[in-house]
């Protein structure tokens, strides 16, 4: 009795503790919504008059508006400055006088918990806080620095649902060098663009993909400031304690407690802070601005960055190929590759099937032609089910990536049979030429089966090229790749996702819409249309069964039987002598 109560008593506890926390978690939830809001009204409607501690504009400061005014009135004044001045108040009339008759707009659109919410933004100062992503990348954390080397590296999923940075690009921190070679290497990043110019960066895709070119923000802020604490924490960990005499700058470290009280600085920079490349603005941790040698620049006991020059160019975030102009070869290609392979194999089927008898050879032949050896089967039919998968289950292929055994496990994979893949073409091309030639088949046949082996051939090759060249291609090709070929499914061809890739990628794609395209005009499709025909018959034995029944009941509601039943008789013999034995 007594033990049962002590579990209903911590049951409650435990019910209670969730409520609260829960209320809690919603209040935040609203709280913050609410400062969202205040500050885009705020943004668009009020600075173009007001300021928030820069001094009167057209109208007065807002800096403490709330501490010189008393709430009512200020919600009275804000939704209808018109209607409190001609009352006659007297700190209306005032600010009248003072701001040259220059009367507020009458914001009645504005409910009164909106007009709350900016006076309760203000009152925290809400125009002076910066957003998570404008803090310097110094100030993180040793857990923010975890969390941005988690969301690189895929650990720790982005709240778009997007690619890790690891998929395309590769650094090298205190684990190693790791990650894929699609795009440039971020290790030197920080060092090269430093807080402000690698914050507009991640506000935004390095190139397009899904789904963050097609999200709101790209990067939540604190995802962006985690990111940037382990870019910079990345040239930390592989400074340079020499500064090669070249263009380009260098990350070193700095004891913050070696510092000279005259601002000197170990290495000798003036200033204590170094050379700094143009355009970033010397920022301390709190977003003020701080003047060289500066104690307040970093805290004492720690380590900052100092700049160099670097002995070469980072370059660019963005990959390092060059958009293709092909948006017609993308864009039109594989809607006629398909329309080929679809009408062709019908035009085939219609020339063919009341012969199909007489093919059945040709049919078997080229089958033999095509079909090769185990290794070609195995390896093509293995390759073509893993690329479908990553077209057809994009997330889940990121999904399966993020962990890195599996991501090995995938990659290997496809590698593997792609390879068999190779050694069972070549083995197919060598009959192919060797073969005798056959009397029975036009030149224009066996030429069209050369390109056909040729694009497979291409296919195979390039995507073999590609493992090798550009790492994780099952990552970065499900947030390329497979959105674009869903994009032609959809009638809206998203052609930027793949014209941005590198050549060899882009004839990767084209080539296997060229097996496609040139399939009717070989001699495989005579086992194409050989199998669907019988299929088709398989499938219309149920329809014919029906109808033949339909036939028979309708024949016997007829009153023709009874006026001639010798008719009935012949009917029922003819439909006997059609039912296959």
């Amino acid at each position: 009795m007594f033990g049962r109560f002590v579990i209903g008593t911590r049951a409650l506890r435990a019910a209670i503790i969730a409520v609260v926390v829960a209320r809690i978690g919603l209040a935040a939830g609203v709280a913050s919504a609410d400062a969202a809001e205040a500050k885009k009204i705020f943004t668009t409607r009020c600075m173009a008059c007001h300021t928030f501690g820069k001094g009167v504009k057209v109208g007065p400061d807002l800096k403490g508006v709330t501490e010189r005014r008393q709430r009512p009135w200020l919600l009275k004044f804000i939704r209808s400055s018109s209607a409190v001045i001609a009352s006659g108040d007297d700190t209306a009339s005032k600010l009248f006088v003072e701001f040259k008759q220059q009367r507020m707009p009458d914001w009645t659109d504005l409910s009164e918990d909106q007009v709350t919410s900016i006076l309760d933004w203000l009152s925290t100062n809400g125009p002076d806080q910066q957003e998570t992503d404008q803090r310097l990348a110094e100030s993180a954390t040793l857990a923010e620095i975890e969390n941005g080397r988690k969301l690189f590296h895929g650990e720790r999923a982005f709240a778009s649902g997007g690619t890790a940075c690891v998929s395309c690009h590769s650094i090298r921190d205190t684990n190693g060098a790791v990650g894929g070679s699609l795009a440039p290497d971020l290790t030197d990043t920080y060092s090269a663009y430093q807080d402000g110019a690698v914050t507009q960066f991640l506000k935004h895709p390095c190139f397009a993909r899904q789904p963050e070119s097609s999200s709101t923000p790209f990067l939540t802020a604190e995802e962006s400031f985690f990111l940037k604490g382990y870019l910079r924490q990345t040239v930390l960990a592989n400074r340079s304690d020499k500064a090669p005499a070249a263009a380009g700058m260098v990350a070193k470290t700095v004891d913050e407690r070696t510092r000279v009280a005259g601002g000197g600085a170990p290495d000798g920079s003036a200033g204590g802070g170094g050379a700094r490349p143009r355009g970033i603005d010397a920022q301390g941790p709190g977003g003020g601005a701080t003047s060289p040698g500066s104690a307040a620049a970093a805290p004492v006991g720690t380590k900052r960055v100092a700049w160099a020059p670097k002995a070469r160019d980072v370059g660019a975030l963005t990959p390092r190929h060059s958009a293709h102009n092909g948006t017609l070869l993308f864009l039109a290609f594989p809607y006629i590759a398909l329309l080929l392979f679809i009408v062709g194999l019908g035009i085939r089927h219609m020339m063919l099937r009341r012969r199909m008898d007489a093919i059945r050879p040709d049919a078997s032949a080229a089958w033999r032609r095509f079909s090769g050896s185990a290794l070609w089967r195995i390896g093509i039919a293995v390759t073509v089910i893993l690329r479908l998968v990553t077209i057809v289950a994009p997330g889940a292929t990121l999904s399966w990536n993020s962990v890195p055994l599996r991501l090995y496990l995938l990659e290997g994979t496809g590698f593997l049979f792609g390879a068999l893949a190779l050694v069972g073409w070549v083995q197919l091309m060598r009959r192919y030429i060797g073969r005798d030639n056959d009397p029975s088949r036009t030149s224009a046949s066996e030429l069209a089966d050369g390109v056909l082996l040729s694009a497979f051939g291409l296919a195979i090759v390039s995507g073999l090229v590609i493992a090798t060249t550009y790492r994780w291609s099952s990552s970065w090709g499900a947030a390329t790749v497979s959105p674009y070929i869903a994009s032609l499914f959809s009638g809206d061809p998203a052609t930027e996702l793949v014209e941005q890739l590198p050549f060899l990628v882009r004839i990767h794609v084209l080539s296997w819409f060229a097996v496609i395209a040139f399939i009717p005009v070989t001699s495989a499709a005579l086992f194409i249309v050989s199998a669907a025909h019988r299929s088709l018959l398989v499938i219309g034995r149920p329809f014919e069964a029906a109808a033949r029944s339909g036939r028979q009941a309708l024949a016997k509601l007829s009153p023709a039987r009874w006026l001639w039943p010798e008719e009935d008789a012949v009917v029922g013999e003819r439909d006997n002598a059609q039912e296959p034995s």
